[in-house]
């Protein structure tokens, strides 16, 4: 048997696994979301796709950084309700492709934070390309920010979804009020609303979606107490 079908074979049997973690974020997403209007249009997306074993797109997992943050993450998880899903993911992260973003979603220049150029990680579901299931106008995957750090404030022309999976973590929307969000949260940012996240000593990870203009770059939105915020952090 030469490389290449090999290769297909190990592909064929990753493909399970793969297909176990979509559907466990899937429920993930239906528990946390409910029937709320504002998630009606992903959740209508998701439910009228044919994704399964059978339509997985081929691609290259791994872990390129962070795999021990990655794992401490996972073992932070409640698990209730998301038993399965942190199941799904500890036995089978490595078959997705998660990357670290150097600042690329967002405008040149943008300063995102050293605490998060630092400590930060992706994985897509969903989405145009090196993820299962292609959608050409359509993200779903997992976010990672390492403990102690500062999302700074932002916005994106996307509509955005999160349902953090640990917790709890600090948000603030249009530099507001800081209010801290418990696993199985679900957080909506409708299009252009800045929002900013801090992470406390468990790792943030959560699942999130962008249900159309996802090749819109983010816009870093100033905020006059970003340092003392970061200081506090890390003291």
């Amino acid at each position: 048997m030469g490389k290449e079908p090999l290769q297909k074979l190990k592909w064929d049997m990753n493909k399970p696994s793969i297909q176990r973690i979509y559907g466990e974020a899937k429920s993930a997403l239906q528990l946390a979301c409910g029937k709320s209007p504002v998630f009606v249009d992903l959740l209508n997306f998701l439910n009228a796709q044919n994704f399964s074993v059978e339509t997985i797109n081929e691609f290259t997992g791994g872990v390129p950084r962070h795999e021990t943050l990655l794992y401490s993450a996972f073992s932070k998880i409640p698990d209730t309700p998301f038993f399965k899903l942190k199941s799904a993911l500890m036995a089978g992260y490595t078959e997705l492709q998660w990357r670290v973003d150097d600042g690329g979603f967002y405008a040149k220049g943008s300063d995102v934070g050293d605490g998060y150029r630092r400590g930060n990680l992706h994985a897509l579901l969903v989405g145009p390309e090196d993820c299962p299931f292609v959608a050409n106008d359509f993200l779903l995957g997992f976010f990672l920010l390492s403990p102690k750090t500062l999302y700074r404030d932002h916005k994106h022309l996307a509509p955005e979804i999160y349902v953090p999976l640990t917790g709890p973590s600090g948000w603030r929307f249009d530099q507001g009020a800081w209010k801290d969000h418990t696993a199985g949260s679900a957080i909506y940012n409708p299009p252009n609303l800045v929002h900013a996240t801090r992470v406390y000593e468990t790792p943030f990870l959560a699942l999130f979606g962008w249900s159309q203009d996802i090749g819109s770059a983010c816009e870093v939105v100033f905020a006059g107490d970003w340092e003392n915020i970061e200081a506090a952090l890390v003291p």
